[in-house]
């Protein structure tokens, strides 16, 4: 029985081992990293039109610039940013979460993990903003 029970667990090791060195060690990061570094630089130096055209069309589509930047002011918006850590979030490596590390103007920090997705290039599609 004990062996069974070993050989299963040895059977499903595998895939779950893989897919999760495939998730942290797989396809390169850095392309829906500098996009969400782009954004968030955009948002540092006031640049609200720029910023929301980062975003996904769905995004776009049902928030206009004003609204854009009512939800930016709302986050508080960052005078400096730290990037952290990057990781694909399905296995056609067109989905990324990117964790951002926001400085407001009163020195208070936000950690958002902004959702990245490729449809014409890297653009942020997070929830935060629209």
């Amino acid at each position: 029985m004990a062996a069974l029970v070993v050989a299963c667990l040895g059977a499903l090791a595998l895939p779950v081992g893989g897919f999760l060195l495939w998730m942290y060690t797989g396809p390169d990061v850095d392309e829906p990293r500098a996009a969400a570094d782009q954004f968030v630089r955009r948002l540092e130096s006031n640049d609200d039109a720029a910023a929301h055209e980062s975003l996904c069309r769905r995004i776009r589509e049902r928030t206009d610039v004003a609204a854009f930047t009512a939800a930016v002011e709302r986050l508080g918006r960052p005078v400096s940013h730290t990037m952290g850590r990057a990781v694909f979030t399905n296995e056609a490596g067109n989905n990324a979460s990117v964790t951002v590390e926001l400085t407001g103007r009163t020195g208070q920090t936000t950690t958002l993990d902004l959702r990245v997705e490729s449809e014409v290039g890297w653009q942020v599609c997070d929830e935060s903003f629209g």
